[in-house]
């Protein structure tokens, strides 16, 4: 699923982009005179949101796309070995730019793709500059017959590059789906378009400005989740409480949930370990029932919202979520405690229990906000640890 909501916009962009440039000629003048600056104007609006966000991934998508476009309106590649080794060389840098962990734009850690694009580019003039016959084999051979391929005037070893440099990204889709992943085979797929369509005008408006618009989505998905995603769990984070807050009327009921000596756990077990169970535990409150919408408040705290439930309804999916944390083992690996432990009567990986307590308010208190309603499921929360924890009152 979140592979998928990463993908859709990329797929309107990319379906939106085919069909402008299949009638770009039926496009008012007026609008193309116009449309030329739309891809200069995005890119340096992309390039400042992914410098202001530390964005290297988007960044480096980009600056792809940037030098596609120059060397293709400037003329600096023509047909010919320059034009198809620029067609082969753009999927693989994209590829490995892809594959390089983030380590920022300006920094000591990213060097490793800037020496990547030197690297490439270095090579791409060598290569031009003294036309060696093993790269002209290579790039200009016809593996297969060439009657299957006059569609296209790109040869079949840069068509094979860019099969092989698509699939590769479409797995890094599935296995680590984000917008900027999406955004990364949506570029490609533009870039392999634009060098199809062969640099005109209406390639490289169409198909750069499809691409950078695609980076633009990535860097403002990207900012969105900092913002209002917690890093560690993957919930809502309170900003986004504090903003459904302002939406709330009528009937809603809001529960304040606490992990159980977290604090004693954490020193016990360490760090790494205490955030494994928060990451359990904010799993178990994304399956919640009855509706409610899970938060995380800060620290070992949580926030559940339940629309249009009473507290007392809203008690009896909290109750279930409660039973399921306390009776899900959490196994503690023995390589993760703290040294002071290690002589512990604690065998390896045994499980140990993980209990919550939760308070619960609801809006028919007589109560001004949700604040205030959040106040007093706080204040049930405390009694229900007066109460010997791992319970639910309200």
């Amino acid at each position: 699923m979140k592979m998928l909501n990463s993908l859709v916009p990329v797929l309107i962009l990319t379906i939106g982009s085919f069909y402008a440039y299949h009638w770009y000629d039926q496009i008012p003048v007026a609008i193309l005179q116009g449309s030329i600056f739309v891809p200069f104007l995005l890119a340096i609006l992309v390039i400042s949101l992914t410098i202001h966000f530390n964005r290297s991934a988007v960044f480096f998508y980009t600056l792809l796309v940037i030098i596609a476009n120059l060397a293709l309106s400037l003329y600096w590649v023509n047909t010919g070995l320059s034009y198809t080794l620029l067609a082969g060389l753009l999927p693989l840098q994209l590829l490995i730019l892809t594959l390089l962990p983030e380590r920022g734009i300006i920094s000591l850690r990213a060097i490793p793709a800037y020496a990547s694009l030197l690297l490439t580019t270095s090579f791409a003039i060598f290569v031009v500059m003294t036309s060696p016959v093993w790269a002209t084999q290579f790039l200009f051979t016809d593996w297969l017959p060439a009657r299957y391929f006059d569609w296209t005037q790109l040869p079949q070893t840069v068509l094979a590059i860019s099969v092989v440099a698509f699939l590769h990204m479409l797995v890094l889709c599935f296995l680590r789906p984000s917008p900027h992943m999406s955004a990364g085979l949506g570029v490609l797929v533009m870039l392999v378009a634009q060098m199809h369509a062969g640099g005109t005008n209406s390639s490289l408006n169409i198909f750069s400005t499809a691409a950078l618009l695609m980076c633009l989505y990535a860097v403002t998905q990207e900012s969105w989740r900092m913002a209002y995603l917690d890093e560690l769990t993957g919930l809502p984070a309170r900003r986004a409480l504090r903003e459904k807050f302002q939406q709330m009327s009528g009937l809603y009921s809001v529960a304040m949930l606490d992990v159980d000596h977290f604090k004693k756990f954490n020193d016990t077990y360490g760090h790494d370990t205490g955030d494994a169970v928060l990451q359990m535990i904010a799993g178990k409150m994304n399956n919640v029932n009855g509706g409610g919408l899970p938060y995380r408040y800060g620290g070992e705290e949580f926030s559940i919202v339940f629309r249009n439930k009473s507290a007392k309804d809203a008690k009896l999916h909290l109750e279930a979520l409660r039973e399921s944390i306390a009776n899900s083992p959490f196994v503690i690996d023995r390589g993760s405690r703290r040294k002071s432990d290690k002589s512990a009567k604690i065998k390896n990986n045994a499980p140990v229990k993980v209990t919550v307590s939760v308070g619960v308010a609801d809006s028919n208190a007589d109560v001004s906000s949700p604040w205030d309603v959040l106040k007093l499921s706080d204040k049930a929360l405390y009694k229900a640890k007066g109460r010997g924890r791992n319970c639910v009152l309200g």
